[in-house]
C-alpha cells in the first residue's frame, strides 16, 4: 500500500483500533424512520459497514471509505473475513452522501447473502478489507441486528 493511501486509511483504523469496553460500539438493527438496516455503530453513528433493505428480498451492502475520492462506479473487491473464513464480494465506488470521499456498495438478493449473514451472526470478529484498507469489528449483537433485517426485508 502506498504511503498516501495509508495516511487516508489511518483515521478509521485508529478510531476502530482504540475501541475499548467503554466505547459505545455495537451492531444495531433499525426499522423506523427509513429503510430497514443493520450495521455497526460507534457512539451512535454508522461506522464501517451497514446492510439495508433495498426493496423486498434485496439487500444493499455499504462499506465506508477512508475519505479518499474514487471515480464513481469504479470496481472494488471487498473481503469479509469472519473468524478466518473469507467471502469475496465485488462492489462499486459511490460518493459519500455527507462527505467528500467515496464508499463502496452493492445490492444482492437476500438469499445470496445468507451464508455470509449466518457467519456474521455466529462469529466473534469481522475483518473487512477493501480499497480503503482493512479494519476489524467485533460481531457482538450482529445476530439480533441481522435477524431484524432478515425478518423485515426477506
Amino acid at each position: 500500500m502506498r504511503a498516501g493511501r495509508l495516511f487516508l486509511v489511518l483515521p478509521l483504523a485508529v478510531l476502530l483500533a482504540g475501541l475499548g469496553p467503554s466505547a459505545a460500539q455495537e451492531w444495531r438493527g433499525e426499522a423506523a424512520g427509513g429503510p430497514v438496516r443493520a450495521g455497526f455503530v460507534l457512539k451512535g453513528k454508522p461506522a464501517g459497514i451497514s446492510f439495508e433493505c433495498d426493496g423486498p428480498g434485496r439487500i444493499r451492502t455499504i462499506v465506508a471509505g477512508s475519505g479518499a475520492r474514487y471515480p464513481e462506479g469504479q470496481g472494488a473487491t471487498l473481503v469479509f473475513s469472519v473468524d478466518g473464513v473469507a467471502t469475496i464480494l465485488s462492489a462499486k465506488a459511490e460518493a459519500e452522501p455527507h462527505g467528500a470521499g467515496s464508499r463502496f456498495a452493492r445490492t444482492d438478493a437476500a438469499a445470496e447473502l445468507k451464508p455470509l449473514f449466518e457467519r456474521l451472526k455466529r462469529g466473534r470478529e469481522l475483518e473487512l478489507s477493501g480499497p480503503a484498507g482493512s479494519f476489524r469489528l467485533p460481531l457482538k449483537g450482529s445476530g439480533k441486528a441481522l435477524g431484524l433485517l432478515g425478518e423485515r426485508c426477506g
